[in-house]
């Protein structure tokens, strides 16, 4: 009786071996491996599934604006450079201080390589004159502190601030243009070749 079910079995097995070599019994779900479609298929869901959850990367972008590389900038900063040091009447160098003439002449001369005239009237005829509104950094602004002929002046920085040697016992330092400068503003000067691009 065991001998018939042991080779009952026996032939079972066999042809069922018989039958996976001649490719019968496919059975895809009892198969360990499986279709290169059904391996790909639920790869690209999950491909799909991670590029809809991923969260966009942000882009940098580069604004061009108004050119801010020129030599008015250079003017400036010489100007700022000299911050904190005592006005010196007739004063026209680090070394020996300045009035408020020697900075701006100082300071377009080295920043942007032009010749200013040495006192601020004539400074003021040289510019060429622009109004309040149109008044940019670099431009020059005058002023009347005695008399009525210009005698002050200084470097607009833009924002309604300006960068002057204001006068003796004072030193170099940024002022708004409000009250006591306000009040004695004459006027905008533009000095016509001063703005360049520098390229680096």
């Amino acid at each position: 009786m065991w001998q018939d079910k042991i080779s009952a079995l026996k032939y079972s097995l066999l042809g069922g071996a018989m039958l996976v070599l001649a490719g019968c019994s496919v059975n895809p779900r009892n198969m360990a491996g499986a279709t290169p479609a059904q391996t790909t298929q639920p790869d690209k869901n999950r491909q799909a599934q991670a590029h809809k959850s991923a969260k966009p990367h942000k882009t940098l972008l580069v604004r061009s604006g108004k050119a801010s590389n020129n030599t008015l900038e250079k003017v400036t900063w010489c100007a700022r450079k000299q911050q904190g040091k005592l006005y010196c009447w007739g004063g026209s160098s680090p070394t020996t201080g300045f009035d408020c003439s020697g900075l701006t002449q100082y300071a377009f001369q080295q920043g942007a390589g032009v010749s200013l005239p040495r006192t601020a009237a004539a400074q003021y005829s040289a510019a060429t004159k622009v109004s309040e509104t149109e008044a940019r950094k670099g431009d020059l602004v005058f002023f009347k502190t005695r008399g009525k002929r210009v005698s002050h002046v200084g470097i607009y920085l833009g924002d309604n601030r300006f960068i002057h040697a204001p006068r003796t016992g004072k030193s170099i330092t940024t002022s708004k243009l409000s009250g006591y400068w306000k009040r004695r503003l004459v006027g905008f000067g533009r000095i016509q070749g001063a703005c360049r691009p520098m390229y680096s």
